[in-house]
C-alpha cells in the first residue's frame, strides 16, 4: 500500500474511525450495564472493544483528509 501524503497534522480517516468505534463500543458497554445487566460482562466487553477497533480501521479506506 502506498504511503499517504498527510497535509496537516490532522489524523487519516483510518485512525478517526478506528477512534469513533471505541468510543462507541465503550459507550454501549455503559447502555447495556445500565439496562440490561445480566447481558453485562467486563471481560466480554473489553475483549469486544479491540477487535471492533482492529475491524473498523481495517474496512475503513486510508486517505488523506481534505
Amino acid at each position: 500500500m502506498a504511503t499517504v501524503t498527510q497535509p496537516t497534522i490532522r489524523p487519516t480517516n483510518k485512525l478517526t474511525a478506528a477512534t469513533i468505534a471505541a468510543a462507541a463500543v465503550s459507550v454501549s458497554g455503559v447502555f447495556v450495564r445500565n439496562l440490561w445487566p445480566s447481558w453485562y460482562d467486563a471481560e466480554t466487553w473489553a475483549t469486544l472493544l479491540p477487535i471492533a477497533v482492529f475491524a473498523v480501521g481495517y474496512l475503513v479506506k486510508d486517505e488523506p483528509n481534505r
